[in-house]
């Protein structure tokens, strides 16, 4: 079935959408952070994954390398022409779409890729195929290592210990893993390293904004907002950048035009008190929410510079928290 003229037939959409969602679960992804990646709105991402929508064929294509899969394959598994059991091939296959989604964007992935991506396989799967040891799986990694770049080698050795069992690397049980919005790599540890950092913190400065809630390891930490319908976010953005930003979702698009085209109306007073320009943001029809937002350069690979990132965030919270006093204070 090509992509260029998909069916459009309820059972076959239902199943499409399901096979999305597997892959998505598989990888440990949220609708939201898979959104982002494919460049499309949490809505229509739900449509998809609901059976209503079959996206186009530039959708099916972005859906699929943040998935890590071809395209072609989603479909014939819709299709029934192709059938992948969920621990078949999932490890090699995780360990490529890491690294398909690497900062540098898309690219090939190495003979040498393929191979390490091939000896973390018997580590996540019950029946392996030939029979190998984790040790001796970890022991054919570490030959290979040699043959790629320092951060795909960092990044396969993390993996590696991780889908191991490694004590070394294991977290609780309800921590989940995620995919970062800025290169699209798991990221587990660093983010969860960076917002308990984010969280001390705050505890040590007497700001409440965590309410008692523990760091995750994700991308982003948002807290509710004095504006109803709206909340504060702060964030590891696409393209290498930091965001802080009041994120608007009322629930409708046009709810949340109005309320930012009247903030839009009191520009001139929000950015006075605020003390910075700030972005007023629609990202187009696709997506429902809207954005008041500021960006600055940064990396979650970047350990050396989380303190600066924390004083940033936080100092465009008390910002973003005084303007919003201030409009509340005018109308």
């Amino acid at each position: 079935m090509s992509l260029e003229h998909p069916s459009s037939d309820p059972a076959f959409l239902a199943a499409y959408g399901a096979v999305v969602r597997q892959e998505r679960e598989e990888l440990g992804l949220d609708r939201k952070e898979l959104a982002e990646s494919a460049g499309i709105s949490y809505s229509y991402l739900s449509a998809i994954e609901s059976g209503q929508k079959l996206p186009s064929a530039t959708v099916q294509t972005s859906l699929a390398t943040s998935l890590g899969v071809p395209a072609s394959e989603l479909l014939a598994r819709a299709n029934g022409e192709l059938e992948v059991h969920p621990r078949e091939g999932r490890a090699s296959r995780n360990v490529e779409a890491a690294m398909m989604r690497a900062d540098m964007g898309p690219r090939e992935i190495s003979p040498a890729a393929r191979m390490v991506a091939r000896s973390v396989r018997p580590m996540m799967e019950s029946e392996p195929e030939p029979r190998v040891s984790p040790s001796g799986a970890l022991a054919e990694l570490q030959s290979l290592i040699p043959t790629l770049s320092p951060e795909d080698a960092a990044m396969v050795v993390s993996m590696a210990r991780r889908l191991a069992g490694d004590p070394a690397r294991q977290r609780e049980p309800q921590a989940r893993r995620y995919r970062g919005t800025s290169g699209g790599e798991l990221r587990t540890e660093a983010y969860l390293r960076f917002w308990t950092m984010y969280f001390e913190e705050l505890d040590r400065q007497g700001l409440d904004w965590a309410h008692g809630r523990r760091p995750e390891p994700r991308s982003y930490f948002t807290t509710p907002s004095p504006i109803r319908g709206a909340s504060l976010s702060a964030s590891f953005a696409r393209n290498r950048l930091l965001r802080h930003e009041m994120y608007i979702n009322r629930g409708s698009r046009t709810a949340n035009l109005e309320l930012l085209r009247e903030l839009e109306a009191n520009r001139d007073l929000i950015e006075t008190a605020y003390g910075h320009p700030l972005e007023f943001e629609d990202p187009g029809r696709e997506r429902r929410a809207v954005r008041i937002a500021e960006y600055r350069e940064g990396h979650i690979s970047r350990s050396h510079e989380y303190d600066e990132y924390i004083a940033w965030f936080i100092d465009r919270g008390i910002r973003t928290r005084n303007a919003i006093n201030a409009y509340l204070d005018a109308v």
